[in-house]
């Protein structure tokens, strides 16, 4: 119950919105749907074995054994029947102005008959074909239906869609345009809120999106909208009306049905509790298996994507309640995105299965896909999960900060050295205890620098000990001028000094070191210096292994002849 006061509370906006969704779209049914007359009662009759072009040419209604059945819903077929004839007997009383006839099928072939002329056929007149893809049928008669009876014929490979039509009206052109544009324009304005919401997601995963978690969770969100635009595009028939090939836009909304809810599993994964990881990924699999075996079987031309719906649509039900199980059983305190998923993914298994019970079972009558109201229940989610990476963002920011004052803190009381400004040797220890500690915490890397001035005591028994003291306080001012908060300097002892650099990998502290070499180079007529680099390698690696890989590194640099900069994994140095 407290799980149920606090979804009620956290989205009271959310249900609000919803239910005016709700609201609108029975609206929507409600004006698409145009009932027949209520006197023209639907009859059926089932051809044995399949229909002949003399069948076809030459129908006769006076010789089919008529039974009535609730339209709507196919009749009733014994198993193998291919081929149905529905008839609706008009009264003389009916009124039909500018008198037209629409219905849509799918995989289906049809033909149309005015009492026994053959008014209209979608399918090959000589040889019947298992007709593919969603078709919508418009026929503009000549004469008045009154008195007389309209049969249509349909014949089909695909048991399940045998003797199913929608969008079943009779009447005016301008009337079918108005319904038709009503639904085209539910199915437009549901694709244009996904596309929106890919078109923001990349828009944010370009801008802030660097952790691979978040680029996880912004990709597959990327997926399912993609998926659920070509879902869209596939049902909706004004793709198809527009641009024909009906056989292509329907293999995209099967391909389409069978991705998006591998998608659904992989976003579910990312915000689950730990501990229901495991059933998802099973839930994944067994929805990509599924995929797999459709998209075998259709391509070896067994019609896999349409003849694996009987077995879709059951595992979808069941993988989905446990999606919405795992989601809800997550502590929202811990995982608050758990509570819009479990929201989201509620409304796609409603609305999903109203579309199942439609177009697989034939239980319901609806004038379009439902599903595509499904996308607004997912607009919560995407938006929490990009405000909470926000949060996230900002959260971090601050700590930085915070970090990075504490650094510097830590660095203006320690002890400098009188010389040359830099920090002291015994400031190393701390500085790497800081520095360690940070690239642990936040996956930082850092590398360490060793260097001396080459020949140093020549310079001092040349020039004098103050020429040495300048020198070294002139590598230092060249050094303390190029670097910032991320680096720790400290004279070592004598002419050597230390350098540690946050951020740095061991080929950028390389690459570092060199271009501070070349600099001191030009500016100390003369004088060179030689390096030695190494890089932190995780928790376990100490300060001494640091030192010692950096010293080997260095010795290194002296035998290449000095004024070099050689790392640890240079052979000799490791």
């Amino acid at each position: 119950m407290n799980k149920i006061r606090a979804f009620l509370r956290g989205n009271v906006l959310t249900l609000l919105c919803v239910s005016l969704l709700i609201g609108a779209s029975v609206l929507a049914w409600r004006l698409l749907a145009t009932p027949l007359d209520p006197y023209m009662h639907a009859e059926y009759a089932i051809m044995k074995g399949e229909p002949t072009y003399k069948d076809i040419i030459g129908f006769r209604a006076g010789r089919m054994d008529w039974q009535e059945y609730d339209y709507p819903a196919p009749p009733p077929m014994p198993a193998g029947t291919t081929t149905v004839y529905l008839s609706w007997r008009v009264p003389l009383s009916a009124r039909f102005f500018n008198e037209h006839i629409l219905f849509a099928t799918t995989n289906q072939d049809a033909y149309v008959y005015v009492d026994d002329e053959l008014v209209y056929m979608h399918g090959d007149w000589s040889q019947l074909t298992d007709s593919r893809g969603r078709a919508f049928h418009y026929v503009h008669l000549d004469q008045s239906l009154a008195g007389k009876r309209l049969t249509i014929m349909l014949h089909s490979g695909y048991p399940n869609w045998l003797g199913s039509i929608d969008y079943f009206m009779i009447g005016s052109s301008r009337l079918f345009l108005r319904n038709l544009g009503l639904a085209d324009a539910i199915y437009i304005s549901s694709l244009s809120v996904a596309v929106a919401l890919i078109v923001f997601l990349i828009m944010d995963l370009a801008w802030r999106g660097s952790h691979a978690r978040r680029r996880r969770m912004q990709l597959y969100l990327i997926g399912y909208l993609a998926t659920f635009i070509l879902w869209t595009t596939g049902s909706s028939s004004f793709f198809s009306r527009m641009y024909g090939m009906a056989n292509f836009w329907w293999e995209l909304h099967l391909v389409t049905l069978y991705l998006m809810p591998i998608f659904c599993a992989k976003i579910t994964q990312e915000i689950v509790s730990p501990r229901y990881i495991a059933r998802v990924k099973t839930t994944m699999s067994v929805f990509a298996a599924l995929f797999v075996t459709a998209t075998i079987t259709e391509i070896t031309g067994l019609d896999g994507y349409m003849n694996m719906l009987f077995l879709f649509y059951p595992l979808l039900l069941v993988g989905c309640l446990l999606l919405i199980y795992t989601l809800a059983r997550s502590s929202w305190a811990h995982h608050p995105g758990c509570r819009y998923g479990t929201f989201a993914m509620t409304a796609i298994v409603i609305f999903g299965g109203i579309d199942a019970l439609h177009w697989e079972y034939h239980q319901l009558s609806v004038m379009l896909s439902t599903t595509v109201f499904s996308i607004y229940a997912a607009i919560p989610f995407i938006f929490y999960t990009i405000r909470e990476q926000m949060l996230a963002d900002a959260s971090l920011a601050r700590q930085n900060e915070e970090l990075a004052r504490e650094l510097e803190i830590s660095q203006n009381e320690a002890q400098r050295d009188f010389l040359t400004g830099a920090y002291n040797r015994h400031q190393l220890g701390n500085g790497f205890a800081t520095f360690s500690a940070l690239s642990y915490k936040r996956g930082f890397k850092f590398s360490f620098a060793i260097f001396d001035v080459d020949h140093f005591k020549t310079v001092n028994d040349t020039k004098g000990h103050l020429a040495g003291d300048q020198i070294l306080r002139q590598i230092a001012d060249t050094i303390h001028a190029r670097i910032d908060r991320r680096h720790l300097f400290i004279r070592y002892g004598g002419d050597e000094f230390v350098l540690l650099a946050l951020h740095y990998d061991l080929a950028a502290m390389v690459a570092f070191c060199d271009h501070l070499r070349s600099i001191l180079e030009q500016s100390l007529d003369g004088v060179t210096l030689s390096f030695g680099v190494s890089t932190w390698h995780g928790k376990k690696d100490r300060l001494r292994a640091l030192i010692d890989r950096a010293d080997r590194a260095l010795y290194i640099s002296k035998e290449k002849g000095r004024n070099v900069v050689s790392a640890e994994n240079e052979e000799g140095a490791a």
